[in-house]
């Protein structure tokens, strides 16, 4: 059986490219039986498979015995002669504070102080114990919360940000023989008899059912999971392709997302939803995206907008930003609030005018020019007089969510002469008799 785990976890690291000759890894370890048989494994296969280890221990301060857990596990690396890396956090402190089960907050500070070690000492992976008992758990308890197929993989041997599970075909039982047979004595979390916790329900009543009907039950499904996982992949990277196609720069093509496979339109959606995103917001979505353009609450203060051509998520936005900038002539200035920048030049040569080029008699100017957002009631002069800034953003098709932060030049009394790659006024036209022209252009995503 000793051979057997080492064996197992050796084939995951192998057939799963888990672990790279010459690598860093660092081992996540509590001091309870599941982590350990991983250093021990570990520690046993770095020679042959060229890699070193460390690892670390985060103390949750839930429990009175962490403290002496955090030293056991101190002293068992010592004796290993591998370095140690330790914090230790109020988890029940931290989960009041940002609303959050006492499960999530510990789950989400100790994946903060892993990912801090691997960056800060550069290592290439971090190793966590989960057992194909956890795979099991997590596979029922993503089943009864509602999921979809990559939910039901449960966990993946290759995880996000360098994460591996190099356990996920070894069972709690083989882990237990293991320790015994190697002499390795362990700590016990008497947290995880508790049935306060949602996934102990799952471990502790739940699966023995399924045992009972199945003594197999979770060779089985390790396969599903592993099947689900490999058609999951393909899928995936299909309906990734497909999402860059229909994406226009921060907006989506309607007609080709409408043509694409309902299971590629979930996914495109999930991706753009993010977190927020579940299977009601995204059959509405779906739904909507059939019918005639408008917008659509998806939820909070977040919509989908459609045009006849696009779609794209607006969030609610502030009316404005409180900034003025004077713009350097000539030269360059930089507006960071619109990820844009104006260049400034003094020249006898016109270059082809648009609503990113223009050009201004200098001697009529009343300078300084200036770089300001929106105000109520702005106006413009255009060619058929003056008209509402508002209505211009609207003629021309401005988003909604991007008309705040969407520059306007003035001049020294605050006249508008130009909202770059909108429109520009009727004011200061160029004639024959300028002897000086100053031309002004926009360039976008320059900061």
């Amino acid at each position: 059986m000793e051979n057997s785990l080492i064996d197992k976890i050796k084939e995951a690291i192998i057939n799963f490219s888990l672990i790279e000759k010459n690598e860093k890894v660092l081992i996540g370890v509590s001091g309870g039986p599941d982590s350990l048989a991983l250093l021990a494994a570990l520690n046993k296969l770095k020679n042959e498979l060229n890699f070193s280890i460390a690892v670390a221990t985060f103390n949750h301060l839930i429990r009175d015995e962490s403290g002496s857990e955090v030293e056991f596990v101190r002293e068992l690396t010592k004796n290993l002669g591998v370095p140690f890396y330790t914090k230790q956090e109020d988890i029940l402190k931290i989960a009041k504070m940002e609303f959050l089960s006492l499960e999530e907050a510990a789950r989400k500070a100790r994946l903060d102080f892993l990912f801090a070690i691997k960056d800060e000492n550069h290592f290439d992976k971090i190793a966590l114990a989960h057992t194909l008992d956890d795979l099991v758990e997590t596979m029922l308890f993503h089943l009864i919360k509602g999921t979809g197929a990559s939910g039901l993989i449960g966990m993946k041997p290759k995880s996000f940000n360098g994460i591996i599970h190099p356990m996920l075909s070894v069972e709690k039982k083989e882990v237990l023989v293991f320790l015994t047979n190697a002499k390795i004595s362990y700590k016990s979390d008497l947290t995880n008899l508790s049935l306060r916790y949602e996934r102990n329900k799952v471990r502790l009543q739940i699966v023995p059912m399924f045992e009972a009907m199945n003594p197999n039950f979770n060779k089985h499904m390790l396969y599903t999971s592993l099947v689900l996982r490999d058609e999951d992949e393909f899928i995936e990277a299909i309906s990734n392709k497909d999402a860059k196609v229909i994406k226009d720069g921060d907006s989506y093509s309607i007609s080709i997302f409408n043509n694409l496979p309902i299971f590629e339109k979930r996914r495109i959606l999930r991706a753009i939803l993010g977190k927020e995103s579940n299977f009601e917001r995204i059959e509405r979505a779906m739904l909507f995206l059939k019918g005639k353009f408008g917008r659509l609450n998806i939820f909070g203060e977040t919509y989908i907008v459609s045009s006849s051509s696009h779609f794209w998520l607006e969030q609610k936005t502030p009316f404005t930003i409180d900034r003025k900038i004077v713009l350097e002539i000539p030269g360059t200035t930089v507006i960071p609030d619109a990820d844009l920048a104006i260049e400034t030049l003094l020249s006898s040569n016109l270059p082809v005018l648009d609503n990113l080029n223009v050009a201004f008699d200098l001697k009529e100017l009343k300078l300084p020019l200036r770089a300001r957002f929106r105000r109520e009631g702005d106006k413009m002069l255009t060619e058929v007089g003056y008209k509402k800034v508002q209505d211009i953003f609207t003629d021309c098709k401005v988003r909604r969510d991007k008309r705040y932060k969407t520059p306007i030049v003035t001049d020294r009394d605050d006249e508008i002469l130009w909202i770059p790659g909108v429109k520009r006024s009727s004011l200061n036209k160029i004639s024959n008799k300028a002897s000086q022209t100053l031309i002004l252009k926009a360039v976008f995503n320059k900061k």
